[in-house]
């Protein structure tokens, strides 16, 4: 007799294909049943697990989407050894090869040497590339005739750099230029001495390597080189060039220029010829679109009188960086430059051995653009750096970065220069209302004089030893009286104190964490009392960073001793934060 009717729920069997009814419906006893059953699970499993696995395959789960892959294939080129992420699967490779993204970014992250001939390497990314919407980038070690060949792809080009011998200038890339490249917004020039120079320089991607110098004089077949118009670059809005250079270019419409130059050996004191950088600054008057202008570095070999030139105005620069081995320089190129006071300015000193004073770099007295420029500023950072002195061993040359902003935007910036007591009250003190200071020094003893900042409320201060700072804001004694004449920084309210551990060794001692512990706190304690008393000049808000210290209880005990003194000399909250 058959079991069926005995199932005790005959609606579950009704699913099962007709075939398996049948066959269970022929089975006569329980123990048939089961081990029929149990047959049919395993195979079924099986069977689940094919579909499924069919499923994945047809269905784009697990894995990235194609725009998504190709972004990643795109910037992840930084050598030609990425041309092995096509051996990674199939998809990849049915992805990556006929990706135009891909191939222009190899472009682009390449330099290429073809003063021999264009390398098959390079005519088959070239070939791969074309289509890229967004156009193709190349960087050339030279351009010589042969360059022709690849005329082409030039009106896909969007960013051509270039590093000429001056024999390549009038023979080959400029030739290339007024063929017409219509979609290149970004040109670098960079010019080289002589061929010589340039075939000693045996590796072209050795960047340290390369510092070139050009000099006009030696470009005999430069001297009267057909003019670039509109008409040959119309898209053309960002150049990097020698200066010389810029005056072979008419009616573009830069809006980003760099004058700059690339030195390999230069003699010392060596200058750029007066007559040319007045027809280089004459040039720069035609382009009064211009948003950011960079001159780095130079020199003049006279002084310009200013009667000689007539001031360019650009009304919409936005930036301007001046690099210059002499502040007098700098300051000279900046009287014979209108902007308006919104502009960034960032001066670099590039001396290698004379820091000039900031009282040098911004001499109020005789530019009415910097005392519009600093007398917006309301925060002020000063960053002391150390550079090892490679003729005296163990010895340090300490500069300063100093970064002036108006409503959190950074509007002056100068590098690599230093300053004095006197110098920071001649530009800031009568010119700027400074409310907020940032020090992150490296050593005591820092030139600081806080009167030139009478209406500083926020103030802080980083660095391993910051006692001698924090013990200028004492009020200054009469000499008549045991009162004090006045207080410094009489707004002072939010003090926050972060204190690093020293970079040499020999510093990072038992000595360190003396002042730490005991010293340094105390100081601050006395320092806040002098200005509490008698004139209220009190704190509303204090806050001490300590650095991570050896002894874990270094930290607590700096809070149990000083804490409660601190709270007494602070109309609200005292901070202690240990390991930051």
């Amino acid at each position: 007799m058959s079991v069926w009717n005995k199932i005790p729920f005959p609606a579950i069997a009704e699913h099962l294909p007709v075939t398996d009814r049948n066959v269970l419906a022929g089975l006569a006893t329980a123990s048939d049943v089961h081990a029929w059953t149990i047959a049919k699970v395993d195979e079924y499993r099986r069977l689940a697990f094919v579909l499924l696995s069919i499923y994945n395959v047809a269905t784009p789960i697990h894995r990235l989407p194609t725009e998504i892959l190709e972004q990643i294939f795109e910037r992840r080129w930084d050598n030609r050894a990425r041309l092995h992420l096509s051996h990674v699967c199939r998809r990849w490779r049915d992805n990556l090869l006929p990706s135009a993204r891909f191939w222009a970014g190899a472009l682009e992250s390449e330099e290429f040497d073809v003063s021999q001939a264009i390398p098959p390497y390079l005519k088959a990314l070239l070939s791969r590339a074309k289509h890229n919407p967004r156009g193709i980038s190349l960087r050339f070690w030279s351009f010589p005739l042969c360059v022709e060949s690849l005329t082409l792809y030039f009106d896909r080009l969007v960013l051509l750099q270039v590093a000429a011998n001056e024999d390549d200038l009038p023979d080959g890339l400029w030739p290339a230029l007024r063929s017409g490249m219509p979609r290149l917004r970004d040109l670098c020039i960079q010019v080289l001495v002589t061929r010589r120079g340039l075939d000693e320089c045996s590796d072209p991607n050795n960047y340290s390597r390369w510092a070139w110098f050009y000099d006009p004089y030696e470009c005999t077949g430069w001297s009267k080189p057909s003019m670039l118009s509109a008409d040959h670059l119309p898209s053309l809005t960002r150049l990097t060039c020698p200066p010389s250079i810029l005056g072979h270019f008419s009616d573009i419409l830069f809006r980003h220029v760099k004058l700059q130059w690339w030195e390999l050996v230069v003699p010392d004191h060596i200058k750029q010829p007066y007559h040319e950088w007045i027809e280089t600054l004459r040039a720069l008057v035609d382009h009064d679109a211009l948003e950011t202008l960079e001159v780095m570095p130079w020199d003049f070999a006279a002084q310009i009188p200013s009667r000689t030139f007539a001031p360019a105005t650009f009304p919409l620069l936005r930036y301007l960086r001046i690099e210059n081995n002499f502040a007098q320089e700098i300051v000279q190129l900046m009287t014979l430059l209108l902007f308006p006071v919104t502009t960034r300015i960032h001066l670099v000193n590039s001396s290698s051995s004379y820091d000039p004073n900031i009282s040098e770099l911004l001499p109020q007295e005789d530019d009415a653009k910097l005392r519009a420029i600093v007398g917006a500023v309301d925060c002020v950072h000063i960053e002391q750096a150390q550079l090892v002195d490679t003729n005296t061993p163990d010895s340090y040359r300490n500069f300063y970065f100093i970064r002036c902003y108006a409503a959190d935007l950074e509007r002056l910036r100068m590098d690599k220069c230093t300053f004095s007591p006197d110098g920071l009250i001649d530009v800031f003190r009568d010119h700027a209302r400074v409310t907020r200071l940032v020090l992150s020094l490296e050593e005591s003893g820092v030139p600081l004089d806080f009167r030139a900042f009478p209406q500083l409320e926020d103030l802080d201060v980083s660095g391993p030893y910051v006692d001698y700072t924090l013990d200028l804001l004492r009020p200054i004694q009469s000499s008549r009286t045991e009162r004090p004449m006045n207080t410094i920084c009489p707004s002072l309210a939010r003090l926050v104190v972060r204190l690093r551990n020293p970079v040499s060794p020999k510093e990072a001692s038992t000595e360190f964490e003396d002042v730490v512990s005991g010293d340094r706190c105390s100081g601050l304690r006395e320092v806040l009392a002098r200005r509490a008393t008698p004139y209220r000049n009190r704190l509303s808000y204090l806050e001490i960073n300590l650095p991570p210290l050896k002894e874990s209880g270094l930290g607590r005990s700096i809070s149990r001793t000083t804490i409660s003194g601190l709270r007494v000399l602070v109309d609200g909250p005292v901070i202690v934060k240990s390991g930051e």
